[in-house]
């Protein structure tokens, strides 16, 4: 292990390529994460730059009171997703309950006849 580090101080060629192999490898692995991150720089810069040469003066503000209301949205789809969670949740619940009644209706039922 100190015969890698040795060679990997003395040769900074080296610790490039092996940086660079790292980089890959986390690229490929986070690949999507990477990509909806850069998506949402670009659409940060866009409404930025929009505000900005609309109204260079205003456009801290327009940038704060947008970002407040997306902040608000985003709050209130989350409370909107964990209640429609929830219910599908509950739905599941009474459909294994329903279908373990029919069950045993059947099972009885079956056992009348004989």
């Amino acid at each position: 292990m100190i015969s890698i580090l040795d060679y990997l101080s003395s040769h900074p060629l080296a610790v490039m390529a092996v940086a660079f192999v790292i980089l890959l490898i986390v690229y490929f692995i986070f690949k999507q994460l990477i990509k909806l991150a850069l998506l949402l720089l670009l659409v940060a810069l866009a409404v930025g730059g929009y505000y900005y040469f609309k109204d260079p003066h205003k456009a801290p503000e327009n940038i704060l009171q947008t970002i407040k209301d997306t902040r608000t949205k985003s709050e209130k789809l989350v409370e909107t997703g964990r209640k429609a969670y929830q219910k599908t949740k509950d739905v599941y619940k009474k459909s294994e309950e329903l279908s373990k009644e029919a069950k045993e209706f059947i099972t009885k039922k079956g056992e009348k006849k004989e």
